[in-house]
């Protein structure tokens, strides 16, 4: 597949990124996000909306789900293509939760990228697996 300038650049810093990450999942979202970046998240339940910044994303969706980890969550590529300035990724990610039990899911990210930096993107997951996961295991309070 022949790749334009841009979108050989916008493989180059996701892909990147990804590696980067490939041992702590939570590092993908921190290193590649513009600081307001709008992330949907489809699906229903409560964190299936639009986040507006990296804070409200991490704060609430992901703090959650980081917190129930025993560790952290490995992130492995399964896949990364461009189109413009959008580039898509399938990945996939497994930890163990602090109960013992193993947590897995996978993800296909649209990215669309400005400079280097994610400004808007679309997520699919298992969203079963998230609930289940923060449903099953109780933080203290």
């Amino acid at each position: 597949m022949s790749y334009t300038d841009e979108e050989n650049a916008n493989l180059r810093v996701v892909k990147n990124t990804l590696a980067a990450a490939a041992d702590d999942f939570s590092k993908f979202g921190a290193a590649i996000f513009a600081e307001n970046a709008a992330w949907t998240i489809s699906g229903y339940g409560l964190v299936a909306r639009t986040f507006h910044g990296i804070k409200d994303l991490i704060d609430n969706a992901e703090q959650a789900l980081f917190d129930r980890w025993d560790g952290t969550a490995a992130l492995r590529t399964k896949g990364v293509w461009a189109d413009g300035d959008k580039v898509f990724t399938h990945v996939a990610s497994s930890a163990r939760a602090v109960d013992g039990l193993p947590y897995a899911n996978e993800y296909l990210y649209i990215l669309t990228m400005k400079d280097g930096k994610v400004v808007a993107g679309t997520a699919w997951l298992d969203l079963h697996s998230y609930y289940g996961i923060i449903d099953r295991v109780k933080l203290p309070a």
